[in-house]
């Protein structure tokens, strides 16, 4: 090859490269619950790299830290949204309706209050309020913003799981019982989900953050191995998402690639 085709060949590289990382750039990522946590280093980080973030959190004027945020980076939008409210979930989706959205990651979680999810002093409201947030409100979600996700260019959905949600993981533990079943509800439910839209290209994936120094994590009582911070938690699920294919979208992962076993 003489030196004229070597030119040639790194401006090809060069402009192929830079095409890549304007793609990226301008890729849009619709994130729940991102007051703090995961969902808070999750907007830091899709922000940081280019991507157009929209961060929903229930009480936005308390959000402090992400409106914070929010101040520092144009490409970040703070949306009100209540995953209980079905017909909030419907117009805010209404609003993006036009909006091609690459990646929604369904962060939004509820533990729950522990004491009530023990056998004999079970309470089935708190039951329902997990259940709602963490299977019905990502399933929901996932369905309101489809045309929105059919627009996109990347065409992925994601929910965040628990190895608390896996048959295979928790032989050897009792307790957390309305969380536990609203995140098997939430595996399976994402499962079929995957099936369903494979023909539509959509991607669909469950990914799980890791034991993450959280608010969440605190309030479970966790006592167990070391947990990990949050930015290497959100540095682990966003490359899970970038390398998430058709091909390896029906299965629940970790934070560090590796499969969650059923």
């Amino acid at each position: 090859m003489n030196r004229s085709s070597h030119v040639i060949l790194f401006a090809i590289v060069a402009a192929l490269t830079a095409w890549g990382a304007a793609v990226a750039e301008a890729a849009t990522v619709l994130i729940t619950g991102t007051n703090r946590g995961i969902g808070l280093e999750l907007v830091r980080q899709y922000a940081e790299r280019g991507w157009t973030v929209i961060g929903t959190a229930r009480n936005p004027d308390t959000a402090i830290e992400l409106n914070a945020l929010a101040a520092q980076h144009k490409n970040i939008t703070v949306e009100k949204l209540d995953l209980f409210d079905h017909a909030a979930i419907e117009a805010l989706a209404g609003k993006y309706k036009d909006t091609p959205i690459d990646v929604l990651i369904n962060n939004a979680g509820m533990l729950g209050d522990v004491p009530k999810q023990t056998v004999g002093s079970l309470d089935y409201d708190n039951f329902r309020d997990v259940l709602d947030v963490n299977a019905w409100g990502a399933l929901k979600m996932a369905e309101s913003f489809k045309p929105s996700l059919l627009k996109g260019e990347q065409k992925k959905v994601f929910a965040m799981t628990s190895g608390l949600g896996s048959s295979e993981l928790t032989t050897r533990r009792g307790g957390f019982y309305a969380y536990r079943m609203s995140k098997a509800a939430l595996n399976i439910g994402f499962r079929a989900l995957a099936a369903d839209w494979r023909a539509d290209g959509i991607i669909v994936g469950i990914i799980a953050p890791g034991m993450v120094e959280t608010d969440l994590l605190a309030a479970s009582g966790y006592r167990g191995p070391a947990s990990i911070t949050t930015k290497v938690s959100v540095q682990g699920v966003m490359k899970v998402i970038d390398g998430m294919t058709l091909e390896t979208n029906d299965k629940a992962l970790n934070y560090d690639g590796r499969p969650i076993p059923w």
